[in-house]
């Protein structure tokens, strides 16, 4: 499915480690977040954990979005929030559409800002 999708090449989408634990600055880090670097197919699927309140992807890729979704979307709990970035590119929406057929999902999805989409599981 990514055969002809390019994100992967461009150097401006890879984040540092450094860059994601930005995220302090807003007193939001605690014991409870882990990062885990690696690839989504290596590293989602050790997340020790049993239940999510927010999922929140950012995977751009076919591949790499269904991969987060099939490894943490049982995770979440019902109420939860299920948040996409970059939902409209091509891959992505294409893996959530697929997603949400094969697990009889009907929740709405909620537009943020014509890229990104939420949804609350039931």
């Amino acid at each position: 499915m990514d055969n002809n999708d390019t994100h992967h090449a461009f150097p401006q989408l890879a984040i540092s480690l450094d860059e994601v634990q930005r995220i302090s600055k807003y007193g939001l880090l605690d014991s409870q977040i882990v990062f885990l670097r690696g690839w989504v197919k290596d590293t989602l699927v050790t997340v020790a954990t049993d239940q999510l309140a927010v999922l929140r992807l950012d995977p751009d890729m076919y591949e790499s979005t269904i991969q987060a979704l099939t490894a943490l979307y049982g995770k979440l709990a019902s109420g939860g929030f299920c948040i996409i970035d970059d939902g409209n590119l091509p891959g992505c929406r294409a893996a959530v559409a697929d997603f949400r057929n094969a697990h009889s999902i009907h929740e709405g999805q909620v537009d943020i800002d014509g890229w990104g989409f939420f949804w609350q599981k039931d």
